[in-house]
């Protein structure tokens, strides 16, 4: 009996151990071999390149896999066979990773260790990691403040020809005039200003500008122009002259108007504007001189004398030209003032001071005499009653734009004064000189040359940019580069002549298939890429961070702005089991 009970013992301990030891084969070995990835707007690699999966144990890639994926972006062997839920087994216990990543590998690799074009990667945190292109181990950047502009221009045939045919990622040469001003009246009803540099005797505009209460400098929308500063396109250091327009409401027109204001030679880069010079009115007017008389002629004698002013000298006993100023440019008028009661009141313009103005709104039936001057007898303004006394008022000469922007005296007069107390009709007073209150300017030049128009990070081993026109729908390379203010790397489709140092090309030479160069670019569509290295295809990669429609009506040397369009940039899951 105990012999028997014995041996019942040891057979199930034998098959209890048999038991073991199977469970202990099926098990497999114990730890997280499994990985599982996903992604999103993955793209297919071409020419025999693939993605691999490392993971990063104690600072070490371990490789997880190769793969690739398809049309529809599901992730599939080297053969192209579907790998289910993107699941791949290692040998390695991936327990401990600490990261994943996702690189680029060339056509037949058999390197054990990852290539420096590392894509997509993630910190493991909870056996799961969240792939991007931003994770340091992979580009170290979203880009997403990646901004860029270009211009169209093709510099290796020379200048004005076929200029819309090339693109050139680069701001163009400018040229800022920072303005200052002294005694500058903001202009009304549309008028305003616009600057000018003489550049080889033509004009070139520098910008149209008013300026508010305050005597700041604003656009035409009323908005401050910081510093005075205004930046043109090319090259205008050579100017030898800087003028100053008056411009009317809705000016079109590409060339100065006659009025011009303010001028002055440029010197060392500086100018200083006033209305001396020879491009401006001419004369500084200190010289000018005036006289007048109260009377009222066009009603007859000895009624209302007081309530006339006559530009005349009658001290001889005999009515003389009053009033020594100089003759004015084109563009320019003068205008006799009454300020009563604090209103100003013209008097007529003229450009003669030996002939009469050029109306008598307020004058009385009788003719008045050969010079400027009005009777204030008829139609009084508003708040105002004719006839009235000048005496204690005070008599303006002013200049007046041609055309004029405002009914009101403009801020040029050159003589003014108050008429006396007690004055009396038919006697000589003079006007004082005011021309030193005249409006004054200064004008700085500053040129600079061409910039990088590019504002990107910079990639890791194993990347390039590479910037694309899409012509017709054909993707053109522009060459590739790894700084936006260096050279690309070819110019497969430009001239002979020397190129900015800025990444470009112009599309002149060797079209593609299907293409005829030159070619009008307005209309196409700009791009940078990023690009693995090496290249997995001529083709741009999925990797665009700037973007931007070629506007249809775009003209040479005008910069224009890229989109950022980072959205799109592929991203990952990785889940280890």
């Amino acid at each position: 009996m105990y012999r028997s009970l014995f041996f019942s013992i040891l057979i199930l301990g034998i098959i209890g151990l048999s038991c073991s030891k199977e469970d202990e084969n099926t098990m497999g070995p114990t730890g997280h071999h499994k990985i599982d990835l996903s992604f999103q707007n993955l793209t297919m690699l071409q020419n025999g390149y693939h993605y691999e999966g490392w993971a990063i144990i104690n600072g070490t890639p371990v490789s997880t896999g190769k793969f690739n994926v398809d049309a529809s972006g599901m992730v599939v062997d080297l053969n192209g066979n579907a790998i289910m839920n993107g699941e791949f087994e290692t040998s390695e216990d991936l327990t401990d990773a600490t990261a994943i990543v996702i690189t680029i590998e060339p056509d037949n690799d058999t390197d054990p260790g990852p290539a420096d074009t590392h894509y997509l990667a993630g910190d493991v945190s909870g056996l799961n990691a969240g792939l991007s292109v931003g994770h340091s181990a992979a580009l170290n950047n979203n880009f997403s403040s990646a901004a860029g502009e270009y211009i169209l221009a093709t510099p290796t045939n020379g200048s004005g020809t076929n200029e819309n045919s090339g693109i050139w990622f680069l701001k163009p040469p400018s040229t800022t005039f920072t303005f200052n001003f002294s005694g500058l009246q903001p202009l009304q009803n549309g008028y305003h200003y616009e600057g000018w540099a003489i550049v080889s005797g033509s004009p070139v505009s520098t910008g149209k500008f008013n300026v508010d209460a305050s005597g700041n400098l604003v656009d035409l929308n009323g908005t401050m122009i910081p510093n005075g500063e205004f930046q043109v396109g090319g090259d205008l250091s050579a100017a030898t002259a800087i003028v100053l327009t008056i411009e009317p409401a809705g000016d079109m027109d590409p060339a100065p108007a006659a009025t011009h204001y303010l001028a002055g030679d440029v010197t060392n880069d500086m100018a200083d504007l006033d209305v001396a010079h020879a491009a401006a009115l001419g004369d500084d007017f200190m010289g000018a001189s005036g006289k007048y008389i109260l009377a009222t002629p066009t009603n007859g004698s000895g009624t209302n004398e007081n309530s006339g002013i006559w530009f005349l000298d009658l001290s001889s006993g005999t009515p003389a030209v009053g009033l020594q100023i100089p003759i004015l440019p084109a563009g320019w008028q003068y205008e006799g003032w009454s300020v009563i009661n604090g209103t100003p009141v013209t008097t007529g313009k003229f450009t003669d001071p030996a002939m009469a103005d050029l109306a008598a709104p307020y004058s009385g039936q009788l003719s008045g005499p050969p010079f400027p001057g009005e009777d204030f007898l008829n139609n009084s303004p508003a708040g105002l009653t004719f006839p009235t006394d000048l005496a204690g008022m005070t008599a303006v000469i002013s200049i007046e734009p041609d055309p004029d922007d405002d009914a009101a005296p403009f801020t040029l007069k050159p003589l003014a004064s108050m008429i006396p107390s007690d004055a009396m009709d038919h006697v000589t007073y003079d006007l004082d000189n005011n021309a030193g209150t005249f409006p004054t300017g200064t004008v700085s030049i500053n040129f600079t040359g061409p910039m990088e128009a590019l504002s990107l990070p910079s990639l890791p081993a194993g990347w390039d940019y590479e910037g694309w026109v899409v012509i017709n729908g054909t993707p053109v390379t522009s060459g590739k580069f790894s700084a936006a203010d260096m050279a690309d790397d070819s110019a497969p489709y430009s001239s002979t002549m020397p190129a900015p140092p800025f990444p470009g090309e112009d599309f002149l030479l060797n079209a593609p298939m299907g293409l005829t160069f030159p070619t009008d670019l307005a209309g196409m569509t700009a791009v940078i890429s990023i690009e693995p290295m090496p290249d997995d295809d001529p083709a741009p990669f999925a990797l665009k961070p700037l973007k931007g429609m070629i506007p249809a009506n775009a003209t040479d040397h005008v910069l224009y702005m890229l989109d950022n369009d980072v959205t799109g940039f592929p991203s990952g899951d990785a889940e280890i089991k």
